[in-house]
């Protein structure tokens, strides 16, 4: 039975603090953010910056202790701001689910998660 306020993730996640660059269409590096936690799922990213939900974001980023360089499409699927709710996440930023992830990062980033 699902608690009130509790949240239920499909992927474990972990702590990462690493720069997360958003492309363009060319691979042109456009912003940077920082990520706070990462899952096979998708990243969250520390940002005040608007950033409507269901828009669609390419990614890159490395893996701490990796030389893997990720590369991701996303999709915006929550938008953390300083309005929060008691129970729920406190954080301020952006929840991004990968849509596209090679197989090579999808590995990467689950040896990641998995590791201690």
């Amino acid at each position: 039975m699902k608690q009130k306020g509790m949240e239920r993730r499909l992927f474990s996640r972990k702590i990462m603090r690493t720069k997360v660059v958003f492309d363009d269409e060319f691979g042109e590096g456009l912003i940077s953010l920082y990520a706070e936690d990462v899952s096979l799922g998708g990243v969250f990213l520390a940002s005040d910056i608007p950033i409507k939900v269901g828009s669609y974001v390419f990614l890159s980023f490395h893996l701490p202790d990796n030389k893997t360089f990720i590369r991701a499409t996303g999709q915006v699927v929550r938008v953390a701001s300083e309005e929060v709710k008691p129970g729920l996440d406190q954080r301020k930023g952006v929840g991004i689910r990968f849509v596209g992830l090679s197989e090579e990062s999808a590995s990467a980033i689950q040896e990641y998660v998995s590791s201690l």
